[in-house]
């Protein structure tokens, strides 16, 4: 073997030696600015989102944007005829505002142990149609399928009446059975008139009570 070709054979080694060499370099700088933010996700989990290309922080407050806040009237577990509000986030889809209210007064559990949900199984809202300040709720066959009790059946319809006259335009409350006008539910009530809300079963934290209510029944 000539002396050139020893040569040749060296330079060759040399170059695969610096060749690996800046390949083990670019490594450790692309390893050193690997992105490593992270972003809040659903429940407030944090997820790693190390590697990602172009990685956004973005904060989740609601996994659900199109629900909306609405206070709907509990019945206590205790027998009480004093009705509690709750605040219920619910999605209204394409329902009106008043309709989806009571879709979450029937449709959604309390929070609280100590409240109740007294409505027959498979209760639904037809319709809600607001005129003036009368709201005209029309319910399901289920709404007025069983006898209930005097207690279950004012409770009820006044759950209703102050889960819908929360909306400050609406003073009263007239009840429809599909579609059609009905004089009572159990022989408890008399329905065939619009109702108003009942300041008596409505009290403040501090059991006074709902002052407010009264006025609005008197107008």
């Amino acid at each position: 073997m000539n002396i050139s070709a020893v040569e040749d054979r060296r330079r060759v080694t040399m170059l695969k030696k610096i060749s690996m060499l800046l390949m083990f370099v670019l490594l450790l700088t692309l390893a050193g600015c690997e992105p490593t933010e992270k972003i809040t996700g659903k429940k407030g989990e944090v997820k790693d989102v190390t590697g990602q290309k172009d990685p956004i922080t973005t904060v989740v407050k609601d996994p659900n944007p199109l629900t909306k806040e609405f206070v709907v009237y509990r019945v206590q577990k205790n027998g009480e005829e004093i009705l509690i509000p709750e605040k219920v986030r619910y999605a209204a889809g394409k329902k009106t505002r008043e309709e989806a209210a009571l879709d979450a007064l029937i449709h959604t559990d309390p929070v609280s142990k100590q409240l109740t949900n007294l409505f027959p199984p498979g209760t639904d809202v037809r319709s809600v149609k607001v005129k003036g300040d009368t709201a005209t709720a029309d319910f399901n066959q289920n709404f007025a399928s069983r006898g209930q009790g005097s207690y279950t059946e004012r409770m009820m319809v006044n759950a209703v009446v102050c889960t819908l006259t929360e909306f400050p335009e609406i003073k009263k409350v007239k009840f429809l059975v599909e579609g059609k006008e009905i004089d009572t539910i159990s022989g408890h009530m008399d329905l065939l008139d619009p109702l108003t809300r009942n300041p008596d079963v409505l009290k403040k934290p501090g059991g006074e009570t709902k002052a407010d209510s009264t006025e609005k029944d008197k107008k």
